[in-house]
């Protein structure tokens, strides 16, 4: 049985905000973008659901810089939000010239470490609300990697005291592309640090060859992924359906949401 304070809900989907105004069933909503001036809904939802920031704030391999604080600090108090959310990602390189265009993880190095746990307390020390982090997808191994991913993450919380934004579908894809049964894999990570958890669907894609995350409804495996992983998460207070596309459909969101509280 599930945490009854455990909150179920979805991202916010600008293009879905009419039926989202006046939904039920949905606890929370997170935001992966600022309201536009123009998002007429904007009003209703501010005003009716708990708001988890979950924007691109920087990237903690390197310093944020005194716009991206005030930007975060702003955003936070918009939305009333409990936790800020940001991801270890690395989107850019260091000098700045090049943009990967997606978000990749960080080597998993001690010299990664010391920046990510030096760059989130930095974070951490000039916001007020607590700082969660969520894992990113490794579609393959890098050699410079020193340390599995899940070690990595223990020595991170430990060193930070940062909540754990569980991505449960990267995970899924980790074990899928390594042949390894999930709840194996998931087992070696650091869930007493979990706040949130992250669900979504898979389909798949064709330029990989294989499943990647997609704004669909989860199947009934990775429902019950889910469940299996909330058990072993004692400090959660959220789950999220993960998807945040103009193709979402209300439908999907909606029933995703519902088949997710069920599934719990």
């Amino acid at each position: 049985m599930r945490n009854a304070k455990l909150m179920v809900g979805a991202f916010y989907n600008p293009h879905l905000g009419r039926e989202l105004a006046v939904a039920t069933g949905i606890d929370h909503l997170a935001m992966a973008d600022p309201p536009a001036a123009s998002d007429a809904w904007w009003p209703a939802i501010g005003g009716r659901y708990t708001l988890l920031l979950h924007d691109y704030l920087g990237q903690l391999s390197e310093p944020l810089d005194e716009r991206s604080i005030q930007r975060a600090r702003a955003l936070a108090d918009l939305y009333r939000s409990p936790w800020v959310a940001e991801h270890f990602q690395c989107l850019h390189t260091e000098d700045g010239r090049y943009n990967l265009n997606y978000v990749f993880p960080p080597l998993y190095t001690e010299e990664f470490l010391d920046r990510f746990v030096r760059n989130a307390c930095a974070l951490k020390a000039r916001l007020d609300q607590p700082l969660v982090m969520e894992n990113i997808p490794g579609f393959f191994d890098v050699k410079a990697s020193q340390m599995p991913e899940p070690l990595w993450l223990h020595r991170f919380f430990e060193a930070t005291g940062a909540g754990f934004l569980l991505d449960l579908p990267h995970v899924w894809l980790q074990a899928h592309y390594h042949d390894m049964a999930a709840e194996r894999w998931l087992a070696e990570f650091p869930l007493e640090h979990v706040v949130e958890l992250h669900v979504a669907g898979v389909e798949d894609d064709h330029d990989l060859a294989g499943p990647w995350i997609a704004p669909a409804e989860p199947s009934d495996e990775m429902l019950a992924f889910a469940a299996h992983a909330v058990s072993r998460c004692p400090r959660a207070r959220a789950i999220t359906f993960d998807a945040f596309s103009p193709s979402l459909t209300a439908e999907v969101l909606f029933r995703s949401v519902e088949r997710i509280r069920g599934a719990l």
